[in-house]
């Protein structure tokens, strides 16, 4: 691994965590990443491809002749852009596997994982993985999966926003099937809020530097509130859903009118919500004339229990499990708690 690439440094926090294989990344892209939760549209997706650029900077003497591949978990993977990083550091095509997760229940560390989908026809040993990381389940998921069809000796996770609870269920479920794991997370190992979904500087949990903690502490006057929010990479994939989603957190942390959210924007319908609608379940939050959460609280509920595998949460959303694509054998997984 190059320590230091002139643009990006990496910091090794396996040993003060307990984590093996654990890192820190620190760069001008994943702090424009990280500290504007103003970012949407083309500047966002520009500003992640610059940050999985620097995450391969660091690997990529460690890439060549390896029999490598991406697991690309839908949809939010794709906001990674491996392989036009790979493309560009190292030189080389980035093989593609597919593999569509649900978070189909989640608890404040833990989550129950469906796999509805996967194509994992590009096979490859060592596999790069673009993804937000909170529980860990869904990594687990769909290594889990991929590893019936194709076997993994070498794994790299790139993280803008990770974790710490999360990381160390990926490592340990690398140990017990031997998989040497490298996880490269931007700028910090995060607590997880009890929400399942909040990654905060300023939780107690989190393994970062003190003048991030700083830097979040006067962004959000003194709030945890989530450095990536509620449904990361949708601020290019679906930004109007993020500016609503902006204006749901605004109200949590009493944040309106504020600039560090100023994309916010009022929605017209919750219901357009309800697969995050666990991270402001139980709260005394309210919509102006309308019971918001209850609301969205019933439309996830009724949209698991007809079959749609949409995710909620961080980590990624799924496919329909009666889409016609869906073409694998449908598998769920139920990840236990750490």
């Amino acid at each position: 691994m190059i320590a230091d690439t002139g643009s990006s440094i990496v910091e090794p926090i396996g040993a003060r965590t307990g984590v093996t294989g654990l890192h820190l990344v620190h760069n001008r892209h994943l702090e424009t990443l990280l500290f504007n939760r103003n970012l949407t549209d083309l500047p966002f997706r520009r500003a992640c491809l610059a940050s999985s650029r620097e995450f391969l900077r660091h690997i990529r003497d460690e890439l060549d002749g390896a029999d490598l591949a991406e697991l690309i978990i839908l949809s939010k993977g794709l906001v990674y852009q491996l392989a036009d990083a790979v493309a560009t550091e190292a030189g080389r095509n980035l093989p593609a596997n597919l593999v569509s997760t649900s978070r189909v229940a989640v608890a404040s560390d833990d989550a129950t994982v469906e796999v509805p989908y996967a194509r994992f026809d590009a096979g490859g040993s060592t596999l790069l993985i673009g993804d937000t990381v909170a529980s860990g389940a869904t990594i687990v998921a769909a290594l889990r999966e991929y590893r019936r069809f194709h076997p993994v000796r070498r794994l790299y996770v790139l993280s803008y926003a990770g974790a710490l609870h999360g990381a160390a269920r990926i490592a340990d479920y690398c140990a017990g099937s031997g998989i040497e794991c490298t996880m490269l997370f931007g700028l910090a190992a995060f607590g997880l809020a009890e929400n399942g979904f909040d990654l905060s500087f300023l939780h107690p949990a989190t393994v970062t530097r003190d003048a991030y903690r700083e830097r979040a502490r006067r962004q959000f006057a003194g709030r945890p509130v989530s450095a990536v929010g509620w449904d990361f990479g949708s601020q290019a994939m679906a930004p109007e859903k993020y500016r609503e989603l902006c204006w749901v957190e605004a109200g949590l942390w009493d944040l309106r009118g504020s600039p560090a959210l100023a994309v916010a924007r009022e929605p017209e319908n919750m219901a357009a919500l309800a697969h995050e609608a666990p991270a402001y379940a139980g709260t005394t939050y309210q919509a102006p004339g309308d019971d918001a959460v209850r609301d969205a609280e019933a439309m996830a509920d009724a949209r698991a229990s007809s079959g749609d595998c949409a995710a909620v949460g961080v980590d990624d959303p799924g496919v329909r499990q009666d889409d016609p694509l869906v073409v694998a054998h449908p598998q769920q997984v139920a990840t236990g708690m750490r």
